[in-house]
């Protein structure tokens, strides 16, 4: 493939796909590349011949340079996914080495990459939403949880009171939300307690801990609480400095010595009730998104027993949510066509740990089902893609119909086609007959009888001569027309500049009695047949030279316009722009022929063959001013 610039059909080839593409040679020298690969990489129009890790030279040292290096060192094909950090894009690679180089296709695999990506942060939050899920389900409620904790408390450190406070972020105060062991005797009013102690956590994120309240500098006001039987305290932060939610507070009635394990106990708790309630909090926002979701959802631990499913999915089921939690799905899907395979499919991505996509038809509704791994087992995103499906189908049929459509047109072609190989065999053979006998007998008339005919019978038989000549002319020309959309095409490069050259040369030697100034811009490139590009300029060029012929400084120009048109232009008799629509027409004619000889379709001609280039054409004129054919290819 290393040599696919000097192949115009694979050229051509090459830059229709979408795939970006270049060649390397054996000497990793750039020896093609697509437009494709030019837009992907940036690259410069000259970088042909090139070592090519001079040309990119981000790519040195990654992994495109060791597994080219790899594919030409085995000769065997690789296929690799990289960033690239040129182009700043995801790219999907194929390399295919062979003893003269090496063939690179790479497409943009970028929104993949990041669809691929969105999935795994998709299931990493419904992994976390599910554990919160499950924690709710199987625990307490909030209130219950901080009662159980600090019951726990006083039982664990022999506490005589236990305060659990709730911090307000919008007014920056506490507020008592469980109090235990006020009972005893003289209460503190729990409404309005010292507050030093918690102003110290909340403004340190530390412990407060007082082996004797009477005397401790800290929070003097707390020497009160003695009259309550209140001598020692442990303070804890629930949430941390930047976040806090509340905190815990123990007492004791005598004075106390906290040990490590005791305030790393406190700690602890207080840690887990602030884990707990961001537990909650987050598996009620996820809730929400699960509840506001058009899919429906369902999660199954490893037995596949249901752990978690939306309100979409329970309503689809015809059950309420809690009815659902902790049943078989295999309940569910005994009413499914293909009950079997589906819960299969949930196994294998039990077993397999990968995500898994399928389609499946239940109660003549279609459904797509996205399956992803997560703990220890799935989660399930079920989405209704019954009007997907119908359109799918739809487009199946319109599909078949243009097919059928095309294949139709295709035989018609074919037909006009022949009939017009068999019209122009007729023209060939069977008009030229009558021609040549009217021309011949009138110049036997003119030979034999021309004696004794007048001036007026002779001047008629040559004017018939003259008629049938221009009718053979006009035939010859016809055939030409319908031959150029019969020429196999061949898109190779075709150098403009020097077939303009040899046709001006040839126009030249052929009347040499004028002298035309013809100017042509060097290094005029295009790809297109060769055969029919040179008609197109042997067209223009001769009516250029032709419609100049009463002009006093002849000059004709050849170049190509800042807007990529190829054009030849001339100082000669011009046109009125009013008719420019009729100069592309069979045996439109803008001068009379005894004028200007010709038979009309030379621009109709050139019309054909640059349509079949599938370009362009247009004219520009002034009558005595002279005109410019512009056109693309």
């Amino acid at each position: 493939m290393a040599d696919a610039a000097l192949r115009p059909d694979l050229s051509l080839v090459l830059e229709r796909i979408t795939d970006g593409f270049f060649a390397l040679d054996a000497q990793w020298r750039i020896s093609y590349m697509n437009a494709q690969a030019r837009k992907l990489l940036h690259a410069r129009q000259d970088i042909v011949g090139e070592f090519w890790l001079d040309v990119f030279p981000k790519a040195r040292g990654r992994l495109f340079e060791r597994e080219y290096h790899r594919a030409m060192r085995d000769q065997r094909p690789v296929q690799f996914v990289e960033y690239s950090a040129t182009a700043e894009l995801w790219f999907e690679v194929k390399a295919y080495p062979s003893p003269d180089g090496l063939s690179v296709y790479f497409r943009d695999v970028s929104s993949r990459i990041e669809a691929q990506r969105e999935v795994e942060r998709t299931t990493r939050r419904q992994q976390a939403l599910i554990d919160f899920g499950r924690a709710a389900l199987a625990g307490a409620s909030y209130d219950q949880t901080l009662l159980d904790g600090a019951e726990l408390i006083r039982d664990m450190l022999e506490a005589s009171v236990v305060d659990v406070y709730h911090f307000d972020r919008l007014t920056g105060t506490f507020t008592i939300a469980r109090s235990l062991g006020w009972e005893m005797g003289a209460a503190l009013d729990p409404g309005a307690p010292p507050l030093e102690h918690l102003s110290f956590v909340l403004r340190t994120g530390e412990p407060f801990v007082s082996s004797d309240l009477r005397i401790d500098p800290r929070a003097r006001s707390l020497a009160v609480l003695e009259h309550a039987g209140v001598l020692s305290c442990v303070a804890m932060l629930i949430g941390t400095l930047h976040s806090p939610q509340g905190a815990i507070v123990c007492y004791h009635g005598h004075t106390r010595t906290f040990s490590v394990g005791d305030v790393r106990f406190v700690q602890s708790l207080a840690q887990s009730i602030a884990e707990f309630s961001s537990a909650l909090e987050s598996n009620r926002l996820m809730s929400e998104v699960l509840e506001s979701m058009h899919d429906a959802f369902v999660a199954v631990d490893g037995d596949l027993r249901i752990t978690y499913v939306n309100s979409r999915m329970a309503n689809y089921w015809g059950m309420s949510v809690g009815e659902i939690i902790g049943t078989p799905l295999s309940t569910y899907t005994t009413t499914f066509e293909s009950d079997e395979h589906v819960l299969g499919l949930y196994k294998e991505v039990l077993r397999e740990r990968r995500a898994m996509t399928f389609e499946n038809q239940n109660r003549g509704r279609w459904h797509e089902t996205r399956l992803y791994p997560f703990g220890g087992g799935v989660a399930g995103y079920v989405r209704d893609i019954t009007a997907r499906k119908t359109e799918q189908q739809r487009v199946l049929e319109l599909n078949a119909e243009l097919e059928r459509r095309v294949e139709e047109r295709t035989t018609q072609l074919e037909l006009a086609n022949k009939e017009l190989e068999s019209f122009s065999y007729s023209v060939s053979h069977d008009l030229r007959a009558p021609l040549r006998a009217i021309d011949g007998f009138s110049q036997a008339l003119l030979e034999d009888y021309g004696e004794t005919l007048d001036r007026r019978a002779r001047g008629y038989l040559d004017r018939v001569r003259q008629a049938a000549q221009r009718m053979a002319d006009l035939i010859d020309a016809l055939l030409r027309l319908s031959k150029v959309a019969r020429v196999p095409m061949a898109h190779v490069a075709v150098d403009l500049s020097a077939i303009a050259a040899i046709v001006a040369a040839d126009l030249n030697e052929n009347d040499t009695a004028r002298t035309v100034e013809v100017t042509i811009e060097p290094c005029l490139q295009t790809q297109g047949e060769p055969q029919l590009i040179q008609i197109v300029v042997a067209n223009l060029l001769g009516n250029a030279w032709k419609f100049t012929r009463h002009t006093e400084r002849p000059q004709v120009w050849v170049g190509k316009n800042s807007e990529g048109e190829f054009y030849v232009r001339d100082n000669g008799a011009g046109f009125d722009m009013s008719y420019a629509s009729k100069l592309f027409g069979a045996f439109a004619r803008l001068h009379s022929a005894d004028e200007y000889e010709g038979t009309g379709i030379g621009l109709a001609t050139v019309a054909r063959i640059v349509h079949r280039h599938g370009g362009s054409i247009r004219a520009e004129g002034a009558v005595g001013q002279g005109a410019a054919f512009y056109f693309t290819l």
